[in-house]
């Protein structure tokens, strides 16, 4: 797990860009499309890098999981996870775990599901986050990701690269940092993990059009609030921010995939 990267003025206006609760596109709506027709109803379920507990409360409420186990770095987060919880209701049945990078303080075989939404891109050692979530798993369990993937052009399209590059650096500019890499690296890091045969499914073109929403939030007549809640230099960052990422996807430097998986039964 990253180290927390997320100042108060960053959380408000995420959320005011991205719905309560949520740190990363999509919010909500995107939940619900990771989890189109998975069984969650009873369910232990591992939410792996929960922010504020978008995902956590939604998992217990809408989706009826048995027991939810909300991990983070920040303790500040997990706090906001179990008020957020305690306000829905299913206060009993989100628990909050704080933890240092590296490997979990959960036993083996604990979860039905790992649940980890735009989160693997900030773990440096993808084959090693891969394998922890096959051993929180139960044979036959179930991991359920989102994650941003590196697709920087070659070098015949300098263009491209130029464009990739910008948008790191402006997630700099705005106080994160991330670790991309390519599908391959991905796969491999699956594959030794023991989650044969993932099925992928390429979000980008919807990541896109979020985006591109986004920044015509953020430059339209009702960015105000943002602006307020952001303060003048991190909004102009913000609208930054916004485009770049809306230009990467658009372009496909930047891919957004959902990856289902099946740990094997034994």
């Amino acid at each position: 797990m990253a180290n927390s990267q997320y100042s108060e003025r960053v959380i408000e206006g995420m959320q005011m860009l991205f719905g309560e609760g949520f740190l990363s596109p999509g919010g909500a709506p995107e939940v619900d499309e990771m989890l189109a027709g998975e069984t969650v109803t009873g369910r232990t379920v591992v939410d792996l890098g929960c922010g504020i507990g978008g995902g956590a409360v939604m998992l217990a409420g809408k989706y009826d999981a048995g027991r939810v186990i909300a991990v983070d770095v920040e303790p500040d987060s997990l706090e906001r996870t179990r008020r957020a919880a305690d306000a829905a209701g299913v206060g009993g049945r989100v628990e909050t775990l704080q933890v240092a990078p590296g490997t979990l303080p959960l036993p083996d075989a604990c979860a039905d599901i790992v649940f980890t939404k735009d989160v693997v891109c900030h773990i440096d050692d993808k084959a090693a986050a891969f394998a922890e979530m096959a051993r929180l798993l139960r044979p036959g369990g179930r991991l359920i990701c989102a994650d941003f993937v590196e697709n920087k052009p070659d070098e015949a399209d300098p263009d491209g690269i130029a464009l990739f590059d910008s948008w790191v650096e402006v997630l700099k500019t705005y106080g994160l940092s991330f670790h991309y890499e390519r599908w391959d690296v991905y796969q491999r890091a699956l594959a030794a993990a023991g989650f044969a045969a993932p099925a992928v499914f390429d979000h980008t073109a919807n990541s896109a059009a979020v985006a591109r929403r986004e920044y015509e939030l953020v430059t339209g007549p009702d960015h105000g609030p943002i602006k307020a809640r952001l303060g003048e230099d991190y909004f102009k960052v913000r609208i930054r921010t916004s485009e770049m990422r809306a230009l990467a996807l658009e372009r496909r430097g930047l891919l957004h995939l959902h990856i289902r998986a099946n740990k094997p039964a034994g």
